[in-house]
């Protein structure tokens, strides 16, 4: 079976969030998991909470786009480990319903794309899912991954794989 356009993107979101959604079970079984939502890397990164904000919305608004339809918008950042992984859960049923012939015929369709705060450009999907959300997407899981991972949880680098290699043995 040859590789597709499908592969290289909504099988990507999903091993990804599959990923966050198991680091972030292992860091939720800590007695001070509350504490971990607010913690950082550094001062001026963003927090765990909002790490899952935006790994959430880049992956449902790449869903929506090869998909055709509007995304849905998340408003404020998840703020519980239950509030986690409901937006996780709900952007993998979308990834798992999306149509593989029309995500592959939307590669190479042009869209208006926003790029920064005033500034929109027509851009394929391919171009938009490997230049724009996937670079976010992993960015976002590996600091999510590292926040915790500064924070005591006990994790590995076969965690990091979990989504797209399953669990460890």
């Amino acid at each position: 079976m040859p590789y597709t356009f499908y592969d290289g993107s909504i099988l990507v979101i999903q091993n990804l969030l599959k990923t966050l959604s198991h680091v972030l079970h292992q860091a939720e079984n800590r007695p001070d998991a509350d504490s971990l939502l607010t913690a950082r890397l550094r001062e001026d990164m963003y927090p765990l909470t909002d790490q899952i904000r935006i790994v959430t919305q880049f992956s449902e608004n790449l869903v929506a786009r090869l998909t055709d339809r509007e995304p849905v918008t998340y408003e404020g950042s998840p703020m519980t480990f239950a509030e986690f992984h409901e937006r996780i859960d709900a952007v993998l049923k979308a990834a798992n319903e999306a149509d593989k012939d029309v995500v592959n015929q939307r590669a190479d369709v042009l869209s208006p794309t926003q790029i920064g705060p005033q500034a929109k450009m027509d851009m394929s999907g391919s171009a938009y899912a490997h230049t724009v959300v996937l670079p976010n997407v992993y960015f976002h899981v590996a600091t999510a991954y590292g926040i915790l991972r500064k924070e005591g949880v006990p994790l590995g680098k076969r965690d990091y794989f979990v989504g797209f290699f399953g669990p460890p043995a």
